[in-house]
């Protein structure tokens, strides 16, 4: 499953769009390394890749909530701290059973998802409440 990036995507935070096109390219690049049979190798990079970026990302996105004085702060939170304790069992799990083509497949549907699913509702839910 692929995460391209569509302007539909877009929250109109200019700074917050352009880390969700960089996430999205990073897990358009893991799909298209599996597409071509290399997705075991590029695995473990996607993961560093995601653990360091979206600790960024959601910092500022979390200090941009604040300074919103954003209502669904808290609960935003939580989502990002979920998803970074996915990314970490997920590594755990890539650790401790090796790479294979099922574990690939799982990780890069899981985070597509979650990626296109946050953006698309959670932070689009962020951009209505700074457009009302």
């Amino acid at each position: 499953m692929a995460a391209t990036w569509k302007d539909n995507l877009a929250i109109g935070i200019p700074e917050i769009d352009k880390q969700h096109k960089k996430l999205c390219e990073k897990i358009d690049d893991l799909f298209a390394a599996c597409s071509q049979g290399k997705g075991r190798s590029e695995i473990k990079n996607t993961l560093d890749f995601l653990e360091s970026y979206t600790i960024e990302h959601f910092s500022d996105e979390e200090k941009y909530q604040i300074k919103l004085k954003y209502p669904k702060y808290m609960e935003h939170k939580k989502l990002h701290t979920d998803f970074l304790k996915q990314v970490a069992a997920l590594k755990k799990e890539l650790i401790a059973e090796g790479t294979s083509v099922p574990m690939v497949i799982k990780i890069n549907n899981l985070i597509s998802a979650w990626l296109i699913n946050h953006i698309s509702k959670a932070d689009k839910d962020i951009a209505q409440y700074v457009n009302k």
